[in-house]
């Protein structure tokens, strides 16, 4: 909404510009209305109408374009993932939103050129002619004012829209410790068979044996829940002998896996062994660590063979966990979560009470859309009641990262829109300085004045406005970036390169709008000029 808001914000300067200039070719009609009788109520209403009616035209035109625009929003991010279900019906609400937008905007930021243009001496204005009436220096700072203005705003469109489009960029390029490829999860729930959970051990190992017998299947493994999947499980854990810093320090999210999930989840393990059959139910229980968490909690120190308490109910006694191993960093929850998530791993068959749903997770060697029905027979083959739910890996990957893609695509094409209104703006304010100045540049030319001295007396004023709205862009973009910390990812709220990218891109598209007028000034006849005026 902010966004959007200073989108409009753009607009409405564009807009107030063009109301300014037309006024100023309108004075000597308006001097003439005023001469004759008009009251100036009477022609700020008249101006105010017209105002009105370009907003409603606008808005109009642009409600039809959200709809569509919408559709095709949903339609693309669907196809890279689960379908998204909205209501894009258009509703009375959302009528009466848009009307009010546009009342209030074709009011508010047609009222002060209207107040402008009926400031007027009739008298003078119809003496002095409709080319010398023109040259308001005052009109011309407002003009100008505007420019800046929307440079400012657009430069902040522009660095957000390089924010997020990094973030997106970031989030999507990170190293998250396992391969997504070829991996077909197969979410089981044993609640329906009505399987009690002193059987769910061997249940699940008898579905796994039967899954890795499927052709076309390189590995498989078990989990409790997987990386990327909206669930997770934490509780306090620390190492026997040490005291943690904090309560954070202590807060550990776990998982419990059968052995080969690190083999089938592409997870390189740097230290020990990965669970085993000896792991058993009888065995001392084991836990292997991220490296993160082995760290934190051993520093320098070898963690293998080292003591790990975890936190149970208040009635119960602490379990302690001996270390066999540790992994490679892997995402746990979020893409984007810290660099200082703790996460550990326990061993499925020292579970005495599983739960009621599994996660099987199977790596092909080629895509696993045509293993589904195999892998539902081999599942079905060890308990036919179970409930079966599949999900491709990849695709739930991609689809916990859809919020920060449609903010990056959104960011860029209000920034794109931003920048093409700044440079329309900007080219009228330009050209509408010229035509007014156009006497005087004829002047300078017919007293040997050369080309490109006119040239920079008209581009000088456009970067003059230029370097403003960039001091004032910037300084606003560094405030305001303060709030959208919190969703960037790998990319600082103040970064200077992409600072440096926006005021680089709004100064080339600003200098190549400003050209086309200023070399059409540079080449003017000096007689013709001073024969039309």
């Amino acid at each position: 909404m902010g966004v959007v808001g200073l989108v409009l914000l753009i607009a409405c300067a564009n807009v107030s510009n063009l109301l300014l200039a037309r006024a100023a070719a309108r004075q000597r009609d308006i001097a003439l209305r005023m001469a004759i009788g008009a009251s100036r109520l009477r022609l700020i209403r008249q101006l105010l109408t017209e105002s009105f009616m370009l907003a409603a035209l606008g808005a109009g035109a642009g409600l039809l374009f959200a709809l569509w625009g919408s559709r095709l929003l949903v339609r693309l991010l669907s196809a890279s993932g689960k379908p998204l279900e909205f209501d894009l019906s258009l509703d009375g609400h959302l009528l009466i939103f848009t009307l009010s937008v546009a009342t209030i905007t074709g009011i508010l930021f047609g009222l002060v050129p209207a107040l402008k243009a009926t400031r007027v001496s009739p008298n003078q204005t119809l003496k002095e002619g409709v080319q010398s009436a023109g040259t308001s220096f005052s009109r011309l700072n407002l003009g100008a004012a505007l420019v800046v203005v929307q440079e400012a705003l657009t430069l902040i469109l522009l660095v957000g829209a390089g924010l997020f489009v990094s973030t997106i960029n970031h989030i999507l390029h990170v190293d998250a410790g396992f391969d997504t490829h070829n991996v077909l999860i197969a979410n089981v729930d044993v609640l329906t068979a009505g399987v009690p959970k002193e059987r769910r051990s061997s249940l699940y190992a008898d579905m796994l044996e039967q899954l890795r017998r499927v052709p076309g299947v390189l590995s498989a493994s078990s989990s409790a829940l997987t990386p990327i999947s909206g669930s997770e499980w934490n509780q306090w854990t620390y190492p026997v002998g040490k005291h943690p810093a904090s309560q954070d320090d202590e807060n550990v999210y776990l998982n419990r896996i059968s052995p080969g999930y690190f083999h089938t989840m592409g997870t390189p393990m740097l230290l020990g062994r990965d669970f085993s059959e000896r792991d058993s139910l009888a065995a001392p229980k084991t836990i292997v660590l991220s490296e993160t968490t082995a760290r934190t909690f051993f520093g320098a120190e070898s963690p293998l063979g080292k003591m790990v308490g975890m936190e149970n109910e208040p009635d119960k006694p602490r379990d302690l966990f001996r270390v066999i191993g540790v992994v490679k960093d892997a995402k746990y929850e979020a893409l984007n979560q810290g660099a200082s998530f703790k996460t550990a791993f326990l061993s499925a068959s020292q579970d005495a009470q599983p739960w009621s749903a599994v996660c099987f997770e199977i790596r092909s060697s080629r895509g696993v859309e045509g293993l589904q029905p195999r892998i539902r027979d081999a599942i079905t083959k060890a308990n036919q009641d179970v409930s079966i739910e599949f999900q491709s890996f990849e695709t739930q990957v991609n689809d916990s990262v859809r919020q920060q893609q449609v903010v990056a695509l959104l960011s860029a094409f209000f920034g794109a829109l931003a920048l093409l209104l700044a440079i329309m703006g900007l080219y009228g304010v330009t050209a509408y300085s010229v035509a007014r100045r156009q006497s005087e540049i004829g002047i300078r030319m017919a007293l040997g004045a050369q080309k490109t001295a006119v040239l920079w007396l008209v581009m000088r004023s456009v970067w003059l406005m230029l370097a403003i709205g960039t001091l004032a862009g910037t300084a606003a973009a560094l405030m305001l970036g303060r709030l959208v910390a919190g969703l960037l990812f790998g990319v600082a709220a103040n970064d200077p390169v992409t600072l440096a990218m926006a005021a680089l891109v709004l100064a080339t598209a600003a200098t190549v709008a400003a050209f086309l007028p200023a070399r059409r000034a540079a080449s003017l006849d000096p007689m013709r000029a001073l024969r039309n005026e």
